[in-house]
């Protein structure tokens, strides 16, 4: 899990990476991965558009 981001880019990412929004202890929101290969997805698609 990581902090939950309200950038629509982010999101999208998200849902390409298979990611998905789920809520924590106290009902905040973070990003949640299945598995470390959707988190990998998304931080490599993350740094993609940071290079640009």
């Amino acid at each position: 899990m990581i902090p939950c981001s309200g950038d629509r880019f982010d999101q999208w990412r998200l849902g390409e990476a298979g990611g998905s929004i789920a809520f924590a202890k106290g009902g905040i929101p973070v990003f949640q991965f299945e598995n470390k290969g959707q988190y990998e997805r998304y931080v490599k698609l993350k740094r993609q558009e940071e290079a640009k």
